[in-house]
């Protein structure tokens, strides 16, 4: 488990600050499972026709797959174990509250890009590999990627990937999602998560 502190200078007057969080999954199994809904589940109706200029699943393919429950549960306990977001945990209850906006798969092959974008609207951005194809870009500088690998940025973190020049497929699995809120109302489009 490695961090990254975010600090980004904007038209020199915004100090902007946040962390970058990468956690490693190494249950194979669950990777495999995952990759393989990605790899059956493109939706042509959304592929090259977003940030993401390559095919992808719809934006809520993984919302409520139980495979990806798993995956949010063991990077939940691995970021408690680290004692990331302690200000989000329910001590109490023994879990961290929040809620997936939108969970999607992409498959990028040869030239293939995701353009520099940010996921402001939520907490947090975070991407699941199953590869070393290709770096992320962000404002804080280029993290490589590999197998497991989740790395988590603020949303307001622009990234991008540039162009596959390799005969290859890079495969990844992306969510946003916060941290519930006191103050807010139970949204029943979306799900209380609770691990």
């Amino acid at each position: 488990m490695t961090s990254k502190t975010l600090i980004t200078t904007f038209y020199s007057e915004w100090l902007i600050k946040g962390t970058i969080i990468q956690v490693r999954i190494k249950d194979e199994a669950l990777l495999k499972a995952l990759e393989k809904k990605i790899k059956t589940n493109i939706d042509p109706k959304l592929s090259y026709k977003t940030n993401v200029y390559a095919d992808m699943t719809h934006w809520d393919q993984f919302k409520q797959d139980e495979d990806f429950k798993k995956l949010l549960h063991r990077y939940l306990v691995l970021c408690g174990e680290a004692n990331l977001y302690p200000e989000h945990y329910d001590k109490v209850n023994d879990k961290y509250h929040f809620l997936v906006q939108n969970a999607w798969g992409t498959l990028m092959k040869k030239n293939d890009r995701v353009k520099s974008h940010h996921h402001l609207g939520t907490d947090f951005a975070s991407v699941l590999y199953f590869d070393s194809h290709a770096p992320l870009n962000t404002d804080a500088g280029n993290f490589p990627t590999e197998r497991g690998l989740i790395i988590t940025l603020p949303s307001y973190c622009f990234h991008s990937v540039a162009k596959i020049t390799k005969d290859i497929t890079r495969c990844t699995l992306a969510w946003n999602w916060s941290f519930a809120k006191s103050w807010d109302k139970k949204n029943p489009n979306e799900e209380d998560l609770n691990y």
